[in-house]
Order: C-alpha cells, then sequence, then structure tokens
C-alpha cells in the first residue's frame, strides 16, 4: 500500500496540471471554416504590377482592365514616338526637326502611361476586394431549419438560417 501510495505521489508530481494550461486551447463549437478567397487581392496587385491592367481582368473588371492596359501602352509607345519623331511625324516631303513643345508632349505622354500604369496597379487589390464581397452577396442564401425536439420538454426549432 506505501508503494502504491508513493507511485500515486510521484505521478502526480511529475505531471503537468491540465486545468491551468493555457498553451492548449479548447474546441469551440462556433469555430468556422476559413473559406478561400475568390479572388486574392496580392495575386492582382502583382499581376496589375507586371502587366497593365491584367490585376482588373483578373478581377472580373474586364473593360476597366482593358482600358487601363490601352492608356497606358498608347501613352507610353505614342510618347516615345511623338518624342522621338517630333514634327516629322506629320511632315511628310519637306526636312524638319524636333522642337522642344513635341519633346515636352512626348514626356508628357510617357508620364501619363505610367501614372495610368502605377494607378491601376493600385486599384488592383481593390478591384479584387470588390469581386469578393460581390461573390459573398451572391452565394448568401438562407436556409431552412425545422428540427424536432431534444428532450421531451423542448419544443420543435424552426427557424432560418442565413450563411454569409
Amino acid at each position: 500500500m506505501k508503494a502504491f501510495a508513493g507511485f500515486l505521489l510521484i505521478s502526480i508530481w511529475i505531471s503537468p496540471l491540465r486545468a491551468q494550461d493555457t498553451t492548449r486551447a479548447a474546441a469551440d463549437s462556433v469555430v468556422r471554416q476559413e473559406t478561400p478567397l475568390f479572388r486574392n487581392p496580392k495575386r492582382a496587385l502583382i499581376l496589375g504590377s507586371v502587366i497593365p491592367g491584367a490585376g482588373h481582368i483578373y478581377s472580373g473588371e474586364y473593360w476597366r482592365g482593358f482600358l487601363a492596359y490601352e492608356t497606358t501602352v498608347s501613352g507610353i509607345i505614342g510618347g516615345a514616338g511623338v518624342t522621338i519623331l517630333g514634327e516629322c511625324m506629320f511632315v511628310l516631303f519637306r526636312t524638319c526637326s524636333t522642337g522642344p513643345q513635341w519633346r515636352i508632349l512626348g514626356v508628357g505622354l510617357v508620364g501619363t502611361g505610367i501614372w495610368e500604369w502605377i494607378s491601376s496597379a493600385r486599384d488592383a487589390p481593390h478591384a479584387a476586394e470588390r469581386a469578393n464581397a460581390k461573390h459573398v452577396r451572391q452565394r448568401s442564401t438562407a436556409t431552412p431549419i425545422i428540427q424536432p425536439p431534444v428532450d421531451p420538454h423542448s419544443g420543435w426549432r424552426v427557424g432560418a438560417e442565413i450563411r454569409f
């Protein structure tokens, strides 16, 4: 009997107190499972940074992505063309020289194209968040709940469950 009491005291002394263990989290009955995002904002940002308008197209805003791409490409290529060619672009049969006004216009067009690229890349994550919110609104449904009584003293559970 003394050996059993000693074994019991040693085992209690060695084992940790489970009631005071704060490192473990108790399982909660209301734990939500994380659903994957419909459109990832980080991916939209990366796509919009690499190719102008691609983040918006990825997010489902096709016209905005197409317009961002066209504005960026036409601004950069058109501005570079105006800067290089200048007045020679519009003159066919006489000698020409590039003046400073054409270079200023070309630099302005290139700057506009780059600004549009940066702006569309900055807006791409917001476009993905708008697409996620729209997807959640479309998926939210109400399902009826009808459950029989659990015990003799409780009644039927009737209601609606709305998932967001």
